[in-house]
């Protein structure tokens, strides 16, 4: 995303009432106190998931829950993705096809966006992906932040965020006004 699309999507944002800060969102200051949004982290790093399935292919690992959805890590031919399951639905976000066919690895935190005082109804998650999409330089990566959207009807992802020096804030307030995101297909 070009700096004048993050300026317009921002500026858009403060229209349709998201609060617009120009603090790293890692510092604790003054306006994070205002803002009617907050983040819970978790893990889902390797040492932190029970191993449900693996071979030489790829594996399966479950991961602690968060706000009653249960995570699920899934590798194969050297690329990953995320299953969320409620109420014994699950939600796919196959970033091999959403975000990247190249090869890829998750982050090893979960971002989980919601309202203030309302950690159990999230409205989405953010995760890092680093995908290798040069096939001539398998050690060249790119290191996006998926944006998913969590509502009653649906879990899907609804964007990626390109390296930038405000990725992480462009990530949140995508967060907070993906209920109007299409999911990305």
């Amino acid at each position: 995303m070009n700096k004048r699309v993050t300026f317009i999507y921002l500026i858009s944002l403060l229209f349709l009432g998201g609060i617009v800060h120009a603090e790293n969102h890692h510092d604790k200051s003054e306006s994070d106190e205002f803002s009617i949004y907050e983040s819970s982290y978790t893990s889902i790093a390797q040492q932190d998931c029970q191993t449900l399935e693996s071979d030489n292919l790829g594996s399966i690992q479950e991961c602690e829950p968060f706000a009653g959805m249960k995570i699920t890590v899934i590798e194969g031919d050297v690329r990953q993705s995320i299953t969320l399951t409620r109420e014994d639905k699950k939600y796919e976000l196959n970033f091999w096809n959403t975000i990247s066919s190249g090869f890829s690895s998750l982050g090893l935190t979960l971002e989980w966006r919601y309202k203030r005082n309302h950690k159990d109804n999230p409205l989405g998650m953010i995760v890092r992906l680093e995908v290798n999409e040069d096939e001539e330089d398998l050690d060249k990566v790119t290191s996006y932040l998926v944006v998913s959207k969590i509502t009653e009807q649906e879990i899907c992802v609804v964007g990626k965020v390109e390296p930038q020096k405000d990725q992480n804030d462009v990530a949140q307030r995508m967060v907070e006004s993906a209920t109007q995101m299409t999911c990305l297909k």
